[in-house]
């Protein structure tokens, strides 16, 4: 039996709904995308309901779902897969976080939860709370990600990553205090290490020089950190040991790389790969035909089209849809005509709401005897596609059986 080769590219934020932005159409409706057109009319298309209808996924649940894991079971927080991704090893009793960079006023309220999203001196900033933010009796590690993010890690004794967040996710407010889920001492101790950070952080950055300098530029202050997503690692099996395929992951997103380690695929940081509106699709794609040398299962990742759904920017997301049209005219190519191509995202990420939903997201597989139904990558067109509506959690499955990988059940 022949074994295809497969490769999963993926959108974060793909799908969207219809705006009077762009005259009741749909960011993947307006952008010019040959690639997509081509490759469609030679492909089955679907709908995917990346968790389940009515579910709106985060983009970490969304994954565990879509490469087979029940994130009921196997969700235990996004940040220890931030911190895998930015390459802090965990100890199996560290509690992981992620984080923004945000803006306080001079009242305290969170006027910026992203400190203007794009912060070039956020490696400094980090420097300095590792220098000199010290708590006693634990310690604490800070990792940047991409823009505004950054990991943190409390590593220590009788902690617990059974703690509310401190982001309120939305301006206007104050800065939550971090309550413990529970009356355990650990949850306890560990919601009060959490405030004392917070506290600390803001003294810290908020003098900061680079701050400063920010404000007499007229740059908001990246003068505070929100967290949130506490976790620790889960016992995840591997992706390996599940499909008896082995793997690689492309991805200039520290979440989304951290993820992929924790199932086993390999997922180095690609120099060019950002996770941002500036990211090189040409050294994505490099890398992901490369890697397909040496895996059969090659996942390829793209972010920036939910960046602008969040930013409400449906131009930008315009724009990013056509980006990642050419990260996939870069992959096809570059492939030989024989691989099973995936073309979907994880979630919806609508630019009026600018926030995921739980609409499903436009599906589409290519292979060289799949059953083609013509039209366009859109989500009104894949809607009536062969594929119909699959779960997450079913689409793995039906790549390897496109790919002639997947065993019989029964005799």
């Amino acid at each position: 039996m022949l074994e295809r080769k497969i490769i999963l590219v993926l959108a974060d934020g793909l799908g969207d709904r219809p705006t009077k932005k762009l005259d009741r159409k749909t960011p993947l409706e307006v952008a010019l995308t040959p690639n997509f057109d081509e490759l469609a009319q030679n492909s089955a298309l679907g709908l995917l309901y990346p968790i389940a209808p009515g579910v709106t996924p985060g983009s970490d649940t969304s994954h565990l779902s879509i490469f087979g894991y029940d994130p009921y079971v196997y969700y235990k927080g996004r940040g220890p897969f931030e911190a895998l991704g930015v390459g802090i090893e965990l100890a199996p009793n560290d509690v992981a976080f992620r984080g923004n960079f945000a803006t306080l006023n001079e009242s305290g309220i969170v006027v910026d939860r992203r400190a203007g999203r794009e912060l070039p001196e956020a490696k400094e900033l980090i420097s300095a709370l590792n220098e000199e933010l010290k708590l006693d009796n634990a310690q604490v590690i800070f990792k940047h990600a991409t823009e505004h993010r950054f990991a943190l890690v409390l590593r220590g004794e009788m902690l617990s990553a059974d703690v509310t967040d401190t982001d309120p996710h939305k301006v206007g407010e104050r800065i939550l205090k971090c309550e413990p889920k529970s009356g355990k001492r650990e949850a306890m101790r560990t919601a009060q290490l959490v405030n004392e950070i917070t506290q600390k952080a803001h003294e810290i950055l908020d003098k900061h020089p680079l701050n400063i300098q920010r404000q007499k530029r007229g740059l908001p202050k990246a003068n505070a950190i929100l967290l949130r997503g506490a976790g620790s690692l889960a016992n995840i099996p591997s992706f390996q040991a599940l499909y008896r395929i082995k793997g690689f992951a492309v991805s200039g997103t520290a979440m989304i790389r951290g993820f992929c380690k924790a199932i086993g695929l390999e997922a180095p940081v690609i120099p060019g790969a950002t996770g941002d509106f500036k990211t090189d699709v040409k050294a994505k794609a490099k890398a992901a035909l490369d890697a397909l040398e040496e895996h059969d299962f090659v996942y390829v990742h793209f972010k920036a089209t939910d960046a602008a759904g969040h930013d409400k920017n449906a131009e930008l997301k315009v724009k990013m849809v056509e980006k990642f049209d050419q990260l996939v005219g870069e992959l096809m190519n570059g492939l030989k005509g024989e691989e099973v191509v995936c073309v979907t995202g994880d979630h919806s990420t609508p630019v009026d709401l600018g926030e995921h939903s739980a609409d499903p997201v436009p599906l589409l597989i290519s292979a060289p005897d799949v059953h083609a139904d013509g039209g366009r990558f859109t989500e009104a067109a894949c809607a009536f596609g062969s594929l119909g509506r699959l779960y997450g959690r079913d689409l793995i499955r039906v790549l390897l059986n496109q790919a002639n990988r997947i065993a019989k059940f029964g005799e």
